[in-house]
């Protein structure tokens, strides 16, 4: 009997809350809104970080833990964007005899070629590869083949399509056999690959066609003393095998003493560790944005109860004189304002959920939305109500009757 006495005074409790939210509703909504805003903030920092952690791990998986990859330029050079040619074919044949290194790619890239498929046009990136190029990026076929050793050999006219090259050219048709003008180049396609899903920070990954090293450095480019990047992997440990990659190419380029490298090495390692930094960023600028709302809506919340106290004084008078305790008037406006805060959590649960695929689209950064969102945000948005609401609370509880109702 007693377990049913206290559910009907909740349930008597509840309702009474909920009328008075609604009798102040305007500024219910706009205490909602400022928490709901910094909850879908917090709702962002998590799902982002969330998927570019993933994103790094898939990509350190799909490269392994004994890739290296050794770009043209040095770092002076890539952070300023300026694209030089400075790694060559002897480079590579150098690399290949290094101890430890069983595999070994090769890659040319011309930018901004416009392909055409019947009325149909798209500019993109042509990456001019050897044949390992999709088994040492372990990525796999959604239709056809890749090229092979003949192809490679003859300077055969012959690519494979990104995905967002097969969309944009083909719109579904089966590309399999089909040509394509690559700049002036007419190719047969032989296969698409899967998506992979754009990189962060940078150009979308699966928007490139990839053609035999050989017909792009002499058919599309007239261009056969450089490249642009080389691939290694080794059996040893990667650190030992960057610095003996170091020491080959200054030796081949001529870099002595002080002399800055031109080119830029990267391993694994170091795509983990700059995602890492990315992600701190990341929750350093959005974390401080998210407190900073919702220690804004506390304020505005607390400043709304403290003039709600005002106006429902005589209220509070009545019924503290016909027995409400200081503790059910604490109890009573900590629960307004954790209701308030908590809608606001959900509302910025939904709105992450709303807009996810627009950050996504637009700014190109993969958010994994995963229960931590959840738990994360209710919990700041309970916090927020209850050291909102506990101050406004405890006046409201200390209102004497007598003088209340006489005011």
């Amino acid at each position: 009997m007693g377990l049913f006495l206290k559910i009907a005074r909740f349930r008597e409790f509840f309702e009474e809350t909920l009328k008075i939210l609604y009798y102040y509703r305007g500024r219910v909504i706009f205490s909602f809104s400022g928490v709901a805003l910094g909850i879908l903030s917090i709702c962002i920092i998590i799902t982002t970080i969330e998927g570019a952690n993933k994103k790094a791990r898939d990509i350190f998986e799909a490269l392994g833990p004994d890739s290296i990859i050794v770009f043209s330029g040095g770092e002076r050079q890539r952070a300023a964007r300026i694209r030089t040619a400075t790694l060559t074919p002897r480079d590579a044949e150098s690399l290949q005899r290094i101890d430890g290194i069983y595999d070994l790619m090769k890659a040319y890239n011309v930018r901004n070629v416009t392909m055409r498929y019947r009325d149909r046009k798209w500019q993109s990136v042509v990456v001019g590869s050897t044949p390992n190029y999709f088994d040492s990026m372990a990525w796999k076929f959604e239709n056809g083949t890749p090229f092979g050793e003949d192809d490679y050999n003859n300077r055969e006219a012959v690519c494979v399509l990104g995905s967002k090259v097969y969309d944009e050219l083909f719109k579904g048709e089966n590309p399999i056999g089909k040509t394509i003008q690559v700049g002036r180049l007419p190719a047969k396609v032989l296969g698409t690959l899967q998506e992979k899903g754009g990189s962060t920070g940078g150009p979308n990954i699966d928007d490139r066609i990839i053609m035999p090293l050989t017909t792009v450095t002499e058919r599309l480019a007239n261009e056969r003393r450089f490249l642009h990047m080389i691939r290694v992997k080794t059996h040893r440990n990667p650190d030992q095998t960057v610095e003996d990659i170091r020491a080959v190419l200054r030796k081949n380029h001529g870099l002595e003493g002080s002399a800055e490298d031109d080119f830029t090495i990267r391993s694994s390692k170091d795509i983990m560790n700059f995602v890492t930094v990315i992600s701190g960023s990341l929750f350093l600028f959005l974390g401080t944005a998210s407190v900073v709302a919702l220690v804004v809506s506390g304020f505005v919340l607390a400043n709304l109860f403290y003039l709600t106290i005002k106006e429902r004084r005589k209220d509070l008078g009545i019924r503290r004189a016909y027995g409400a305790s200081r503790r059910g008037i604490l109890l009573s406006f900590l629960f307004e304002s954790v209701i308030i805060t908590f809608m606001g959590g959900v509302g910025g649960i939904i709105l992450s959920l709303l807009l996810g695929g627009t950050f996504e689209r637009l700014f190109d950064i993969p958010m994994l939305f995963s229960y931590k969102v959840v738990v994360f945000a209710l919990t700041f948005s309970f916090l927020t109500g209850l050291f909102s609401g506990l101050k406004p609370a405890m006046q409201a509880s200390k209102i004497e009757p007598i003088e209340a109702i006489r005011g």
